[in-house]
């Protein structure tokens, strides 16, 4: 009873509101279902180093405000929830790929480090893969880690992009030998994080890697 309560004065205090139209939401999610509408796929065309990628795939676009917006707030504001509605639109864009690709995959998040992930409470790429995974019925696997700290890669020069990411993750897995893998982070910027990710997949064994994004930072 008194969580009830306690639960009805925090809704009072502090209604939950769509991120799009700023609106108050009854259903007590951070973006409407008219919002949700208005979210539209990526028509842009983009190139990244592919070395060890066979296909990179963005879902929208990051000069979205609504997207943007719920990427941001999922990422500096911890909120949790949101991971879903990124993930909902992510099912979206790839139900229309997917007949594609009649194989199954495994589902693998690009981690964070620990302290990372300590200090945000969660993995964003991690929250978003989950639903992912369970919706097309794939493995999910978490055994890709991050063992080093980097700076943002958007703060860097390109060559200093490829050293900040060399050697940071680690396979602790089974072997993946012909295994087709789907990486899958919130953001790509410039490429050289997720085909790092994909070298050590492929020195694993995974026989062939699509990389895919909610957006290009």
């Amino acid at each position: 009873m008194f969580k009830l309560i306690q639960n009805f004065i925090i809704d009072l205090l502090f209604p939950i509101c769509c991120l799009g139209c700023q609106q108050e939401n009854k259903t007590k999610e951070y973006l409407c279902e008219k919002c949700f509408k208005k979210l539209v796929f990526c028509k842009r065309s983009y190139h990244f180093q592919l070395d060890f990628l066979d296909n990179i795939a963005i879902a929208g676009d990051y000069e979205d405000k609504i997207l943007n917006q719920l990427i941001t707030t999922l990422k500096f504001n911890a909120i949790k929830p949101i991971g879903n509605i990124l993930a909902k639109f992510l099912c979206l864009f790839w139900q229309g790929r997917a007949i594609l690709y009649p194989q199954k995959f495994i589902v693998i998040p690009i981690p964070l480090s620990e302290t990372r992930e300590r200090y945000r409470g969660f993995n964003q790429a991690e929250v978003i893969a989950l639903y992912f995974a369970n919706y097309f019925q794939y493995e999910l696997n978490l055994q890709l880690k991050k063992i080093k700290n980097t700076k943002a890669q958007a703060e860097l020069s390109e060559e200093k992009r490829l050293n900040n990411v060399k050697g940071i993750f680690q396979w602790k897995g089974e072997n993946l030998s012909g295994k087709s893998i789907i990486i899958i982070d919130d953001v790509i910027t410039t490429g050289s994080t997720i085909n790092e990710a994909a070298k050590t997949l492929k020195l694993a064994g995974a026989k062939s890697i699509i990389a895919l994004a909610i957006a290009k930072g």
